[in-house]
Formats: C-alpha cells, sequence, structure tokens
C-alpha cells in the first residue's frame, strides 16, 4: 500500500470513528447546547454566591445547567412517544367541538393528560389517562354531567383525577363559581388552604422545585394554584364558604416574597443539587399574578422593561413558541403592558408600542383565517381555546374599540369586517363550548 493510500485509509477510519464517537454522543452534545441556551437567555437569577473559590462556583452553575437542560430533553422524549396517541384524539375532539357538541369532560381528561405529558415523568399514568380520554369521546352522558359540581368535596372538573387536586381547585374557580349564585354542596376542597400555615404549605410546595430529585417540573402547578386562589380570595366568587380572615394578608406576603426584587417577575423557584434556590422569570406566571391583582403590584414599569427584553424567547419564560408568535401569550402580554402603560418611559412605551403591532400583524395575517377561525396552535391546540384566545387578544389590544387602545392613536378600518368574520364563524358552530361562549362575548360585547 503506497504512502499516499495509508493517509487515505488512516482519514477515513478517523472520520468512521469520529461519526460513531458523535452519534453515541448526539444526546450529551444536544442537552449541553440547551444547558448553553438557558445560560444565555439569563432567565435565572442565580443564589448568592458561597463556593469557597471560582472554579467551584463556575462548577456548580454549569452542573445546575446541564442538569436543567435534562427537563427539556425528558420532555421531548414524551411527547415524541405520547403525540402519536394523542393528536387523532384532539382531531377527534375538535371534530365534536366544531359542531356544537358539549365535550367538556373530554376537555377535563384532556387537560389533566397535558400537564402530565409537559410536566411529570410518570408515562404509564398519562398513558392511562390517554385511554380513558379515547373512550370518554364516545360517552355523551358523561359530558354533560362535566358541568355539575361534585357533591363528595364540593369541586368541579368531573373526569381529573382526584389526586390531582391543583386542577379540581382550577376548574372550581374557573368555571364553577359564579358571581351570582353560592354552590349547592359545601366547598370542601377549600379545606386544604383554609389557614395561614395551610395556605403557605401548599404554595411553597409549589414554589420550590427540586426537579433534580423528582424528574417533574411544578410549573403548571405553581402557576394554577396561585392563579386560582387569588382569583377566589380578590374577586367576586360566591362560596358561602368561611374563609380564615388572614387568607388575604397572607396571600400578599407570599407574592411579595415570591417577587424577583432585580426584575420585578415572578416565575419557578428550582432548587440545584446544592440545595441552592434559582429564581426563574416567566412571562405567563407574572402575567396571572398582575392580572389577578389587578395590577396592584409593585415594579411594573420594570417588569415592562423586562418582558419586552424577554419578548423573542420561547415559553414559558418568553411569549413564543418555537419562535413564533402566539393569541395566547399575545394576550398576557398586551394585559401587562396595559396596567404598566400610565407608569412607562417614553422609551419603553416606544418598545411595548412597536411589540403590540408586531403581535396583532401576526395575529389577524397568521393565525386568523379567512372563514373567521384562528388556527389552533401547539399551546391552543384545540379549537375552543384557540378561539377564545384570538379574540380576547384582539380585544384587549383596542383593534375593536378605540377606548380599549391604550397603545397607539391608529385606527384599524378593517375591524369591523373582521369582527363579522369571527362572529359569523361562532354562530355556525354554536356555543355550547364555554370556550366558545366566551370568545362571542369578547368580539360581540367586548366582554
Amino acid at each position: 500500500m503506497s504512502r499516499f493510500a495509508r493517509l487515505g485509509f488512516i482519514s477515513i477510519t478517523l472520520l468512521l470513528a469520529f461519526g460513531v464517537v458523535f452519534w453515541e454522543c448526539r444526546e450529551d452534545a444536544y442537552r449541553g447546547m440547551i444547558a448553553y441556551r438557558i445560560y444565555h437567555a439569563g432567565i435565572l437569577t442565580p443564589p448568592a454566591n458561597t463556593a469557597k473559590s471560582e472554579w467551584k462556583a463556575q462548577w456548580r452553575a454549569a452542573r445546575f445547567y446541564w442538569d436543567f437542560a435534562a427537563l427539556h430533553i425528558a420532555r421531548e422524549k414524551r411527547l415524541k412517544k405520547l403525540n402519536p396517541k394523542l393528536r387523532p384524539l384532539i382531531h377527534e375532539l375538535d371534530r365534536h367541538l366544531a359542531v356544537g357538541e358539549n365535550m367538556q369532560y373530554s376537555m377535563h381528561l384532556y387537560r389533566e393528560i397535558r400537564w402530565r405529558m409537559n410536566f411529570t415523568s410518570d408515562v404509564p399514568t398519562t398513558l392511562s389517562r390517554i385511554d380513558d380520554m379515547r373512550r370518554s369521546l364516545s360517552q355523551p352522558g358523561l359530558q354533560a354531567q362535566a358541568a355539575q359540581q361534585q357533591q363528595e368535596d364540593g369541586s368541579w372538573g368531573l373526569g381529573i383525577d382526584s389526586s390531582v387536586w391543583y386542577l379540581r381547585f382550577y376548574y372550581t374557580v374557573e368555571d364553577g363559581l359564579t358571581s351570582d349564585k353560592v354552590p349547592k354542596y359545601p366547598l370542601r376542597i377549600l379545606d386544604r388552604i383554609n389557614s395561614t400555615e395551610k395556605l403557605n404549605a401548599q404554595l411553597d410546595s409549589a414554589l420550590y422545585d427540586d426537579f433534580t430529585r423528582t424528574g417533574d417540573f411544578k410549573r403548571e402547578e405553581l402557576d394554577e394554584t396561585a392563579s386560582a386562589i387569588m382569583r377566589l380570595l380578590y374577586g367576586h366568587k360566591q362560596t358561602g364558604y368561611s374563609f380564615d380572615p388572614r387568607l388575604k394578608d397572607a396571600m400578599r406576603l407570599f407574592v411579595d416574597k415570591w417577587q424577583n426584587p432585580e426584575t420585578g417577575c415572578w416565575g419557578q423557584w428550582v432548587i440545584d443539587r446544592n440545595g441552592r434556590v434559582w429564581k426563574m422569570d416567566d412571562t405567563g406566571i407574572t402575567f396571572h399574578v398582575i392580572s389577578d391583582l389587578h395590577g396592584q403590584v409593585q415594579h411594573l414599569d420594570r417588569i415592562a422593561r423586562r418582558l419586552v427584553e424577554l419578548e423573542k424567547l420561547d415559553f414559558p419564560a418568553g411569549p413564543r413558541i418555537s419562535g413564533h408568535y402566539e393569541n395566547h401569550l399575545n394576550w398576557d402580554l398586551v394585559i401587562v403592558f396595559r396596567y404598566a402603560w400610565p407608569l412607562l418611559d417614553g422609551a419603553t412605551r416606544a418598545s411595548v408600542r412597536g411589540e403590540i403591532q408586531q403581535m396583532l400583524d401576526w395575529s389577524l395575517s397568521q393565525s386568523l383565517q379567512q372563514d373567521g377561525s384562528f388556527k389552533t396552535s401547539e399551546i391552543d391546540d384545540t379549537f375552543g381555546d384557540a378561539q377564545m384566545y384570538g379574540a380576547w387578544f384582539l380585544r384587549d389590544a383596542g383593534y375593536f374599540d378605540s377606548a380599549q387602545r391604550f397603545w397607539t392613536d391608529k385606527s384599524f378600518p378593517d375591524s369591523g369586517v373582521v369582527r363579522s368574520r369571527i362572529t359569523r364563524r361562532l354562530n355556525a358552530v354554536g356555543l355550547s363550548d364555554p370556550s366558545l361562549k366566551s370568545a362571542y362575548d369578547a368580539v360581540v360585547t367586548g366582554k
């Protein structure tokens, strides 16, 4: 074999060896890339440095980002395994919804499944619940019962596993309780939070996330639990329930403790392997706190500047999904910007004005369809949710009503035509689903 032939053989061998090593290590390489992206995004405020050397501090931080990236990898694997089983059921669910059928029981199951897929490592239970959802699609009797209060604990949310307390609680506050009618059965589901000690224990159990030990991410549990408690305590829900009179003050103290003083935002607190707490900025959770407290929070100007900084990032830190806008998250931002607007300086107002205009352009050109419906999407993948959040965003951006157009003096001459298209589509479908009824009210009455 000549010298050149030997060199060629060696080169090919080395390339093949490199290819084998890369293939074997591809997941680690991808995980490292995700860890770097999380670090570079700057969405986590690190704890105070207690390491005795700079090298040890850097190692701890690198290890944390490496661990945190594992949540992303695990979620992708679950979605890849479970989505092929779930997607056909969502299409079937949408088919029922699109002709005006009540599918509330199946929607409750779906909401639990989506939480399990995105945030928990319990794949066998998720698969079991997907089977339950499949059976539910042909059970109209259960769909009708799902809107009723449950006698055993006074909750709403029939279909959701009773062990998932936060979701039962969420649906009790969101869909069950009203401003004009005391519920039929005692709300024993509220006993779990009815003292300052119980309230703080429930909230702290969701706030502090020891994800390296559990493999789960508590973000949704924290978001929905805190939001439902605030709407219950500071809203106008009729309960007939005897609350501990200290709860309102206790909740405000928790919110103040929870707020990140550096950024003004709220989000998950995650615990690293050394027991230290990292504070995450989260656009969606920040929106819920501000909205549920009717804008009565500290540092609104600081929050608005921070959310503008996060605007190109994906959910949950930012308002995008896979790099593009979503009506659901656009609506979150508009509500926050509305509350913060009076406090903003000229430069921040200009940034906010440009951001809302981009979101509006996207919604009207990419999400809204010729038939007056909004596209389903990754975050709003049922027909009802897609219509509701699309309608809410246009309403609260002031697209239909100049009196609500806090951010601009522009006029939108096509808004009347758009309103008519959306209304005709919703009337054609029917309003039996709560989300579709809410979309209709937002477009027609502005409520």
